[in-house]
């Protein structure tokens, strides 16, 4: 009799065991699915949060564009006849692009600047060449002008100097001579002031007069000064100057 009791209890024993242990297995299969479902459902909803980048287009359809040291005039061609959305009334006359070669220099230099700029002209915009950009307010074009954008793309002195600091050096004499001069032919206006995003958000958010589509870039054109825009590369040599 003890010992069918005991073969009992063992029995019910090793039953329990079982139950727990399928209870175990069943709790962490559960819980591995919780996990994958609420980490699919993170990842959908960190996609979806992310911020949207917007390109940032400096210039308006109102505009006087002056372009420096184009090369082949490229970015011209782009600007014209590829503009972005917010720039598609931008007339062409309103840009003007120089080139720091002669037009015969120019044509050498670059295989496809020849039909580039006959495109260019046909369009309307205003070609200068020869134009040394640290002498703008001595042109004979130019230094009766004011201009609202002044663009110089990936600027170098290309002097071909090997010795580093003698390089740099003269790259930011360049710059500087550029921005003195570029100064002279800029609009007149107070400085423009830089909203960041949060500020702009904040901005749209506050209660303010109703202003007519179009009228506030119009106003904002016309009270601030031009700006000089310098687009460099982060290599070197621009990230030593």
């Amino acid at each position: 009799m003890g010992k069918k009791n005991s073969l009992k209890s063992a029995l019910s024993s090793h039953q329990s065991r079982l139950q727990k242990k399928q209870h175990a297995v069943h709790a962490a299969q559960a819980a591995q699915q919780k996990d994958k479902i609420t980490g699919q459902s993170s990842k959908r909803k960190s996609t979806h949060s992310a911020p949207v980048a917007t390109a940032t287009v400096p210039f308006k359809p109102t505009h006087k564009i002056l372009l420096i040291g184009e090369g082949n005039f490229s970015f011209a061609h782009a600007l014209v006849f590829d503009p972005p959305p917010t720039l598609q009334y931008l007339p062409a006359a309103s840009v003007t692009a120089t080139a720091y070669d002669t037009e015969e220099e120019c044509y050498t230099k670059y295989s496809s600047a020849k039909d580039v700029v006959r495109n260019l002209r046909e369009k309307g915009v205003e070609i200068i060449f020869g134009v040394d950009a640290t002498k703008l307010e001595k042109h004979a074009v130019l230094k009766s002008r004011k201009f609202d954008r002044i663009v110089w793309n990936f600027p170098h002195a290309g002097k071909g100097i090997t010795d580093q600091d003698r390089n740099i050096l003269s790259n930011q004499m360049l710059l500087l001579g550029f921005l003195r001069s570029a100064a002279q032919i800029l609009s007149a206006g107070p400085v423009p002031v830089i909203h960041t995003q949060r500020q702009r958000k904040k901005a749209e958010d506050d209660d303010a007069p109703e202003v007519s589509e179009g009228e506030g870039e119009d106003l904002e054109s016309a009270q601030t000064r031009g700006t000089v825009l310098i687009t460099l590369r982060n290599v070197p040599p621009y990230t030593l100057w």
